[in-house]
């Protein structure tokens, strides 16, 4: 291999602008295709063999597309005023009305809707409508986000508060990564300045890092339309991909730069750069991406996805640095210690076994004991905390504050509680038989008709009574009224008759003449009282006995009794032959009044022999008697109609008796009726408006999991078409990240869901992404040691193969594995523990943050990689020392001394670029970042500390390889001496001097 490097780094010094030029059209064609088709990404959660993707595949299946989950569009009013208000009421509609009508809609819920009631909250000022896109996450872009925010412009004109949240919020609130880089460059170029000392040796180590990277996100970007790539990898992959990059163009311009002052020229300076330094870039470059690509025996596809991804950026890496980078060199041949830094800024280099890094590896190697327990004294109090490290998932509430996700986060649990931030879902397979309303329900709801129908029944029956009784009331009111007209008219006459009496006794005196005539005529008279008197006397016995037997029908009609009705009957009986008895009387009395008429004309008679005007006053005087009589008939047929009124108004009251009964007994049945109708209401409320949610499958699960521990909120169960499915969406009462919000989610599964299930046609799984970053976590909990396992073994057989020595192979793994734990234990104190977290930009409610679950996988195979780098660089310098020296310790102290300078500059480099993420506002790319940026330190110090202490202290027996291995094992020629032989102008003079100096 070290041949062909060589071959390759002589091309491209001799034919740079045709490698220029190749690099410039890969560069434009990938930027061109990801400008083009875009860059792809998604948060997708693909989970093979978990209870989440077993949702997420049956609700894809038969009731898509609700596997992509709901977006919430959240309003809250201003202060003092209520989103129910008719000004934000209005606004919050017509924002609706805009999102409906958007691309790939495929329902939204309105807060004001009956479905939505839930989604106003308590006070009134928060709510929010969702909205469930037909296409995936992954197919989400920034620009169709930006819509639908835009679309509740109305609502922000309104002077209300809007955010977004679920993918629509998650899409347009990305941390921006620039700001990252330029620092991670600047600081870069910093260290690359004050180690090369001079400005165009750093540009030659920045520019194909740089053009490497954009090359190898392009890459990433494009990855994403053939498999699902996370967001956070482009991130991640910036993050390896510019430090790696970096890395390795500064060996090899460290190397180009030792060549060169050993007097080759510029092409034979290129290609043995290239050949030796480019091998070990290979090398290593190999070795890391082979630790990312071992990821894929974790078997979940999201940590297999960044494993590729990183891979990607750390491939073109090492294509820039072997093939780009050797053409930039040629391009800037002589001027390479161009814009020198002043004298002062950088010291002419002393000898490698002077200056510090001399000191540094006489100290390590003249007390090897005191620098192994020196670096166990640093990382074993710095392990201690991994010991407690608890896989968790990403939290929202520690994004910023000004990106809309976590506003939406923020007011989602304001206004209804943290656990609306991550709901869960219940997917539910109904089998063979689909979801029907149950026995009970169709019971209830035949009754609920029957009842209605009798009312509506009743009602008309009872409407025409009343009518009935109102029309006989009316006309009793008419006949009263006519009665008491009556009464006035006879009164009138009575006192008129009065009046004519008087007058009648003023012309007394004038008619004593006539006083025999008037003595015949006063018996009459006297009769003529005697009769009017006895005829008042006998209505008066009419008007009691009419009374009496009102009275006694009324006590009829309420008697239930047989033997008291029969003597009220037979009393009643009795006292109407008492009423007919009067009545004959009175008819006596009329005929006794018609005798009396014939005598006073008999009178009349004579009186006219009287003449004048005695005749006339008898006259009078006889009329007078004739009008009493005709009042008393008068007075008696009133009393006769009066008591005909007060029976008629006794029946109308026994009718209305009966009525106000039935009116009761159909308020009873209303009241039955009011009390079914509740209930079917609220089972349908339950069921969400559909009848096939009254199955009782579906209802004892809903019952179910609304009793499990830790849940706020069970919603109505959403039924496909053709109701072999079903969804509920389950909030609990802690926000996605709780622990608790995990144990509910494990008694959901372990016991509701078989409890329920058990000996039904049924089959639920308990979905979401919650479920999903749980079920992610513990996949990972359970490979975790397994990936690690691989990871190890593969990069104890690298250096086994590279070095055929197997202290030198165990000593790399044990330092990397400890440098790891230890990075492990400042991430879980820093982000779990939550010692210091306001320190790396987190603002948080709670004092902690989750470490997400696939960080520590990731961060495991990065920083095995990059440490097995470092061990490559720092073991080939030992080895190359080894070969021209005597004595092990003698060959640790060079390879150190010579070694220490450049592996200690990559790794402030590889500290910076990783550091400079912590700035970036993603709280997982802040534990990346903090992690990297730990662990590369660690690493490196266990490689300048470590390493050459234990290579010490073994002696000879450092090289020492089993004879079996020996014959099987390869033979890797690392720094590419067999291009360095292929070289002849290098004598082993010039060879010598060129060793010493090596940076």
């Amino acid at each position: 291999m070290a041949q062909r490097l060589h071959r390759l780094g002589n091309f491209a010094a001799h034919h740079k602008w045709v490698v220029l030029g190749a690099w410039a059209i890969a560069l434009i064609a990938v930027i061109g295709l990801v400008k083009t088709e875009g860059a792809n990404t998604s948060n997708n959660l693909e989970l093979p063999g978990t209870d989440s993707q077993a949702a997420t595949d049956l609700l894809q299946e038969r009731f898509p597309p609700q596997q992509n989950g709901q977006n919430p569009i959240i309003f809250e009013a201003p202060r003092g005023e209520k989103v129910t208000d008719a000004e934000n009421k209005s606004a919050i509609q017509e924002s609706f009305d805009a999102m409906k009508k958007l691309p790939h809609v495929y329902s939204a819920t309105s807060p004001f809707s009956q479905r939505g009631q839930s989604q106003i909250s308590k006070d009134k000022r928060i709510a929010f409508l969702t909205v469930l896109l037909n296409i995936g996450n992954e197919k989400v872009t920034e620009g169709l986000a930006q819509r639908f925010l835009n679309a509740a412009e109305p609502a922000r004109k309104a002077g209300m508060k809007v955010a977004a949240g679920g993918q629509i919020g998650s899409e347009l609130s990305e941390p921006e990564t620039g700001s990252s880089d330029l620092i991670g460059l600047i600081a870069a170029m910093l260290i690359l300045t004050f180690t090369f000392g001079t400005l165009v040796a750093m540009g030659m180590a920045i520019m194909p890092a740089v053009l490497g990277l954009l090359v190898g996100l392009s890459l990433i970007g494009l990855l994403g339309h053939v498999t699902e790539v996370p967001t956070i990898a482009p991130t991640l992959g910036t993050m390896i991909g510019l430090g790696v990059g970096i890395d390795y163009a500064l060996f090899m311009v460290s190397r180009y730069r030792t060549h060169r002052a050993e007097g080759m020229s510029t092409e034979d300076a290129i290609a043995t750069s290239v050949g030796t330094t480019g091998t070990a870039i290979v090398f290593a470059g190999t070795t890391v991406i082979l630790a990312l690509v071992t990821l894929l025996i974790a078997g979940i596809p999201l940590v297999t996805s960044l494993g590729y991804a990183s891979a990607f950026a750390v491939l073109t890496a090492v294509l820039a640095a072997i093939s780009l980078l050797p053409a930039l060199l040629a391009l800037v041949g002589d001027r390479i210690d161009s814009i020198a830094l002043p004298a002062f800024l950088h010291p002419k280099p002393k000898p490698a076994d002077q200056g510090f890094w001399g000191r540094w590896a006489a100290f390590v190697t003249g007390n090897p004991g005191r620098a192994v327990a020196l670096m166990l004294a640093v990382l074993i109090p710095l392990m201690v905390p991994f010991f407690s490290l608890e896989l968790g998932q990403e939290d929202i509430g520690a994004t910023p504050k000004d990106t809309t996700e976590r506003q939406a986060y923020d007011l989602l649990a304001k206004g209804f509680g943290p656990g609306y931030n991550g709901p869960l879902l219940v997917a539910v397979n109904l089998g063979d038989e689909p979801a029907k309303p149950s026995e009970e329900f169709n019971k209830q709801y035949a009754k609920a008709q029957d009842l209605q129908t009798q009312l509506e029944e009743e009602q008309a029956q009872g409407e025409t009574g009343a009518e009935s009784l109102q029309r006989s009331a009316d006309a009793l009111e008419a006949q009263e009224s006519a009665l008491l007209a009556e009464k006035d008219a006879l009164e009138t006459k009575a006192g008129d008759l009065k009046t004519e009496k008087g007058r009648l006794q003023k012309n007394a005196t004038r008619l004593s003449k006539q006083r025999g005539i008037l003595t015949q005529l006063e018996p009459l008279v006297g009769e003529a009282v005697a009769l009017v008197r006895q005829a008042a006397t006998l209505a008066a016995e009419a008007a009691e006995l009419v009374a009496r037997i009102e009275r006694i029908q009324a006590a009829e009609e309420r008697t239930t009794d047989r033997v008291r009705l029969a003597q009220l009957q037979r009393r009643e009986e009795q006292l109407q032959d008492q009423l007919n008895g009067v009545r004959d009387q009175q008819k006596e009395l009329n005929q006794q009044g018609k005798e009396l008429a014939g005598e006073v004309k008999r009178l009349k008679d004579e009186a006219t022999k009287l003449g004048g005007e005695a005749f006339g006053i008898a006259i009078m005087a006889a009329e007078t008697a004739a009008q009493a009589l005709t009042l008393v008939k008068a007075k008696n047929k009133l009393i006769q109609q009066a008591a005909n009124l007060k029976v008629k108004a006794a029946n109308l009251n026994t009718q209305k008796v009966q009525l106000e009964a039935l009116q009761q007994q159909a308020a009873v049945q209303q009241q039955q009726a009011e009390k079914l109708k509740n209930t079917l209401t609220q089972e349908l409320t339950l069921a969400g408006g559909d009848k096939r949610g009254t199955d009782t499958r579906l209802v004892n699960l809903q019952e179910g999991l609304t009793d499990a521990v830790g849940v706020a909120l069970v919603s109505p169960p959403g039924i496909n078409d053709d109701g072999n499915a079903a969804v509920f969406t389950v909030i609990s009462d802690t926000d996605p990240a709780d622990q608790d919000t995990a144990d509910l989610v494990n008694t959901i599964r372990d016991y509701v869901i078989p409890q329920e299930a058990e000996g039904e046609d049924m089959e639920a799984h308990l979905g979401g992404s919650t479920a999903g970053n749980l079920d992610l976590a513990d996949a990972i909990t359970s490979t975790l040691f397994l990936v690690i396992f691989a990871v190890v073994a593969l990069g104890f057989l690298v250096l086994l193969m590279a070095f055929r020595s197997f202290i030198v192979a165990t000593q790399a793994v044990i330092a990397i594995v400890l440098a790891v734990s230890a990075a492990f234990g400042v991430l879980t104190a820093i982000f779990q523990f939550g010692w210091g977290i306001s320190l790396v930009g987190i603002d948080t409610a709670g004092d902690s943050v989750p470490i997400a679950s696939y960080v520590p996988l990731i961060m495991f195979a990065v920083l095995f990689g990059l440490s097995m780098d470092y061990q490559v660089f720092l073991m080939s310098q030992i080895e190359h020392a080894r070969a021209g020296t005597k004595g092990n310790r003698s060959a640790v102290r060079l390879g150190l001394a010579a070694g220490g300078r450049v592996i200690s500059a990559a790794a402030l480099i590889m500290m910076s670029v990783f550091g400079s993420f912590i700035l970036n506002g993603d709280p997982t790319v802040k534990q990346f970042g903090v992690g990297l940026s730990v662990g590369v330190f660690l690493a490196a110090l266990a490689v300048l500390l470590f390493a050459p202490a234990i290579m010490t202290m073994a002696g000879e027996a450092a090289w020492w390889v089993p004879k079996w291995a020996d014959r099987f094992l390869p033979h890797i020629d690392i720094e590419g001496t067999s291009a360095e032989e292929d070289d002849g102008n290098l004598d082993g003079q010039t060879r010598s001097k060129r060793d010493s100096m090596k940076l």
